[in-house]
């Protein structure tokens, strides 16, 4: 069995590989952990190195190997567009992996709905053909009342695609209609067989997008990771 980490700058998540199946760990606690058989870690991180040596002595699988996968030019039959590989997130790369290895032979549109919103095309063939960066509903919402005197906004997000009658709801469906129309704009410029969302934020945008081909994947950037186990 092996542990797989997608370590942020402001949080953890996790999952398990055991004969080629990706499950979640919603709970990645070390009593949780000290019940497993673990083999190794594989882990993609956007956060320091310091950060990751603590969280190994934190979870107690210091012993254990730790093996850390980055965006490569070229892997498993996906081909990056970047000029400079190294430089797409990993997170994004790890999408595509597992974009192709769950729909093969399939041109699709990955959005990523966490912090921020990532778009990005993949070719029947495997082939990126580039991608879209925006800010998440989160950094929207935090970004106008900050930089806003009298806007305001409530903790809970109930964004929903129609005209706002007050502010926080006229907020909220603004930063929901900006990023729906971001996606409904990049399918139509270039529509794929498949619409594949994930992210934590993919529960608020799936209600609006049911008329395309969706499928909502929680665990998408794990099953581009794992296919790095035993390299």
């Amino acid at each position: 069995m092996y542990l797989l980490l997608d370590i942020g700058n402001t949080r953890e998540k996790a999952a398990l590989v055991k004969q080629g199946k990706v499950t979640a760990l919603p709970q990645l606690a070390p009593e949780n952990l000290a019940k497993l058989s673990l083999k190794a870690v594989y882990y993609a991180s956007v956060a320091s190195q310091e950060k990751v040596a603590v969280i190994k002595q934190l979870l107690g699988l210091e012993d254990l190997p730790w093996r850390q996968v980055h965006a490569d030019a070229q892997a498993y039959g996906v081909t990056s567009v970047y000029q400079q590989p190294q430089t797409l997130g990993v997170d994004r790369w790890l999408a595509m992996l597992g974009a192709q290895l769950l729909f093969p032979s399939t041109s699709t549109l990955i959005v990523d709905a966490g912090t921020a919103v990532t778009l990005d095309w993949l070719d029947a063939e495997g082939q990126h053909q580039g991608g879209w960066i925006l800010p998440g509903l989160k950094m929207q919402q935090h970004a106008v009342v900050k930089n806003t005197a009298k806007v305001f906004n409530s903790e809970m997000f109930n964004g929903r695609m129609e005209p706002g009658e007050d502010t926080v709801t006229c907020l909220q469906n603004g930063c929901l209609a900006s990023v729906i129309g971001a996606i409904r704009l990049a399918w139509q410029q270039n529509p794929g067989q498949k619409l594949l969302l994930t992210g934590g934020d993919s529960k608020f945008l799936k209600p609006h997008l049911m008329d395309l081909p969706l499928v909502v994947e929680p665990l998408l950037i794990f099953h581009g990771l794992a296919r790095y186990i035993d390299m």
